[in-house]
């Protein structure tokens, strides 16, 4: 028993920062279930992760923005402008309609997926320029970051309300499109991609312990690794088992499965991760935002890098867009109003500093399940919306006060 109590308390003090935000998390989750009973239910839980998942992409892009020492005020609109233009080429028939024209033959639902495909990489084409484009001025022209992207805040904005002209743009007549957002991974495929990811986290144990090995590095517990693989393990598999059945445990096969906007984020969110601690990018984004000169010096070519990150940034702006028109099924005049607050909220949140050279990804995502968890706790124990407001502003001061007492601890 005492061995087994050292590990998990070499398990916890390993990580301090990030196992501190999970507890809080677990507060979160524990209290809106005794003040909420359905919070707790498979329909809540299935709707709150693709809700999430929005913000998260774009915290996945935050991360490095903000460890550079940049900010990016315009995701929310940037978001929003893309969504309202996917929704637009599918309400307004731009790209099915000569299609038809072209291919008369054509099925419809190959003319469903080709249409989709066809909208999804010219929005993704819009995020990447939109990234560019302000990258481009805050690089290049060494303007800073906050006037260029308030500035993006307000074209994106005005270019929403140029594409919907005061309207919604309802997608009626594509659920191919709709799927992105809205569809589900039956069960059992559900099942086999948690063992897959399961499997996935200890190989990925060994692996890590192999590569410390070769260069010398002082190995951590295997117990402790392979516990906190098996924790996650267990969390995904146990999220996976909730959402393939509903509150009272029978459900039609269509409302069953596994959200494939929650895929799609695990996706980025893993691969952001890797890029953030395995790649020259990551790294050059860490140095550039602990000491700019010094990285200068080094020779790291802190344009190119920057550049690059918005340009990111810019296609994860993309990706959320896309996943926003088809999990609302329209493009309206408000897309992705507020969403830039969330998305920052959730990086700072998750141990982000606002000085730049210190965050990561998992935080991020972590940073956005509890705002997401706030939302929707209070929206279901109907507290007004002033009042969500109050009390995720105090938790975001809450979290910062105590991330710099523990940084005066450790010094």
């Amino acid at each position: 028993m005492p061995k087994i109590l050292n590990i998990l308390l070499g398990l916890f003090t390993r990580n301090l920062r990030s196992n501190i935000l999970i507890m809080a998390l677990v507060a979160i989750w524990i209290g809106f279930g005794i003040a909420t009973p359905t919070f707790w239910s498979a329909d809540n839980i299935q709707n709150v992760l693709p809700q999430m998942a929005i913000i998260a992409i774009m915290a996945c892009g935050m991360v490095f923005v903000i460890v550079t020492g940049g900010i990016d005020l315009s995701v929310g609109f940037g978001a929003g402008f893309v969504s309202v233009v996917a929704a637009a080429l599918l309400y307004f028939g731009v790209i099915d309609g000569p299609l038809q024209s072209l291919f008369p033959t054509l099925a419809s639902a190959r003319l469903e997926l080709v249409t989709m495909l066809i909208t999804v990489i010219l929005c993704m084409g819009l995020g990447l320029l939109m990234g560019l484009f302000q990258g481009y001025i805050i690089a290049r022209l060494s303007v800073p970051p906050f006037i260029v992207t308030l500035g993006g805040l307000y074209i994106f904005k005005s270019g929403i309300l140029l594409v919907t002209q005061g309207k919604s743009l309802f997608i009626s007549s594509n659920d191919t499109y709709k799927f992105i957002a809205q569809g589900l991974i039956p069960p059992l495929e559900g099942f086999i991609l948690a063992a897959l990811v399961a499997a996935a986290l200890f190989v990925r144990v060994f692996l890590a312990r192999a590569r410390k090995l070769k260069y010398g590095i002082a190995l951590s517990s295997l117990a402790v690794d392979l516990l906190k693989a098996g924790l996650f393990a267990a969390l995904v598999m146990g999220y996976v088992i909730v959402v393939n059945r509903t509150s009272d445990g029978e459900a039609e096969e269509s409302l069953r499965g596994v959200p494939l906007l929650v895929v799609i984020m695990g996706v980025i969110a893993v691969l952001m991760s890797y890029v953030s601690t395995n790649t020259r990018l990551g790294r050059y984004a860490y140095a550039i935002g602990g000491n700019r000169e010094a990285a200068r010096l080094s020779g790291i070519n802190i344009r190119k890098t920057i550049l690059t990150i918005y340009v990111i940034m810019g296609a994860l702006m993309g990706v959320s867009g896309i996943a926003l028109a088809a999990y609302v099924g329209s493009g309206t005049t408000g897309a992705g109003g507020g969403y830039e607050l969330d998305v920052i909220a959730s990086c700072i949140l998750g141990g982000t500093s606002t000085l730049g050279g210190e965050g990561t990804v998992f935080g991020a995502i972590v940073g956005a399940l509890i705002i997401q968890s706030l939302s929707n706790g209070l929206q279901m124990m109907n507290v007004s919306s002033n009042v969500q407001y109050l009390i995720k502003g105090l938790v975001l001061i809450l979290a910062v006060l105590a991330d710099i007492s523990m940084k005066k601890k450790r010094a």
